[in-house]
């Protein structure tokens, strides 16, 4: 790594193969094999299964372009301002649904000037007020508005950098944590805002023109996108009577980079997940030979219930990409992207012995007893 394919995609960076290791052996797989055989002595039927794949994100202007799409979303601004009373709004064109945003910009704001995360106001999505973006899609937030989060906030300290040194007349003074530093001697963000703001007879007339806020644009070293990875490891009992499947144990090894907060990535991760396991089990959208839909209300569409997800396990590989701000990749689609696979693969190892295989999805009890029959 990094790795050119045919397609001229670039695969940043990663190991796969240990990704798959890892899963195995969390999952036991040497040790299944004598369990597997023991649970068919007992009229039961065990099975694991794997999946890996790889999800592209943050991809931008080539990328687009090369596809016919007609707009290219290559980069991603932001806008960092300080008010008065030292808090620090970002607005970005982005809209959170979900995801947890609102923390992580203001983790990566706070990593570059230093402010109080709960000190950061997080504007977004609106055009009336924030700059212009393609929004959020194509798991490019993290990537390309942390990496814009992190470009005005740069521009905005090198303007605080010049204030703090002329408060404290010390010319070799430093910007750490949150303030400029010269020995013991210190002027905080806040106080930098105040002054600018309320006494700005204070600064020279060339600080004072300047502003303390600023707009900058993001966009990754390669435009192909950063590539992040999981293997999902699967543990599942198939029951021959009613063709009910269980899973009883459930086994990620996700490789999202640089993980900018890792309670956020596993959020995402697990829910998208349970709308994995949905799609493997329970969601279907069939209609009549009349082209009526027959899954017209959560009556007839399942969703998997609290019952149906069992304890999911999340094992993190954080291999930073070259080409992104801190090192982040984004994944938000992979929690969805592997059980499908990964829980057929395991019906089908439960069930290869007998000669069946299931080829359709979801795999409810109805195809699964068909299959065995």
């Amino acid at each position: 790594m990094p790795y050119t394919n045919v397609t001229k995609k670039i695969f940043d960076s990663g190991d796969y193969p240990e990704a798959l290791r890892r899963a195995a052996e969390a999952m036991d797989r040497e040790g299944f094999a004598s369990r597997q055989r023991a649970a068919r002595e007992q009229g039961r039927l065990l099975g694991q299964g794997f999946a890996i794949f790889c999800e592209q994100g943050a991809h931008g202007t080539s990328v687009y372009h090369g596809w016919g799409i007609p707009f290219v979303p290559g980069a991603e601004p932001c806008q960092a301002r300080l008010t008065p009373d030292g808090g620090l709004e970002l607005r970005v064109g982005v809209h959170s649904h979900g995801q947890g945003m609102e923390t992580t910009l203001a983790q990566v704001a706070h990593e570059i000037l230093g402010v109080p995360v709960e000190r950061v106001q997080l504007i977004h999505g609106d055009t009336a007020l924030t700059p212009y973006s393609t929004g959020t899609w194509g798991s490019r937030c993290a990537v390309m508005a942390g990496g814009a989060v992190a470009e005005a906030c740069t521009e905005l300290r090198e303007r605080l950098l010049p204030i703090g040194r002329h408060l404290l007349q010390a010319p070799d003074a430093v910007f750490e944590d949150g303030a400029v530093r010269a020995g013991n001697a210190s002027v905080s963000v806040a106080e930098m805002a105040r002054i600018f703001h309320r006494a700005p007879q204070n600064l020279t007339e060339a600080m004072q023109a300047r502003g303390l806020e600023c707009t900058a644009g993001h966009k990754t070293v390669r435009d192909t996108g950063t590539f992040s990875y999981a293997a999902h490891a699967v543990e599942v009992e198939v029951d021959p009577g009613t063709g009910h499947v269980t899973l009883h144990r459930y086994v990620i090894v996700e490789d999202g980079g640089v993980l900018l907060n890792p309670l956020v990535a596993d959020g995402q991760v697990l829910g998208g997940t349970v709308q994995g396991i949905g799609t493997a089990l329970f969601e279907e959208m069939p209609y009549d030979a009349a082209g009526q839909p027959l899954a017209s209300t959560f009556a007839d569409y399942m969703l998997p219930g609290a019952s149906d997800v069992p304890d999911i396990e999340i094992l993190h590989m954080e291999t930073p990409s070259p080409i992104s701000r801190f090192g982040q990749k984004g994944i938000g689609e992979s929690g969805a992207i592997g059980p499908p696979a990964a829980i057929v693969n395991a019906i089908n190892d439960a069930i290869a012995h007998l000669g069946c295989e299931v080829t359709d999805i979801p795999a409810t009890p109805e195809r699964v007893l068909a299959a065995l029959s």
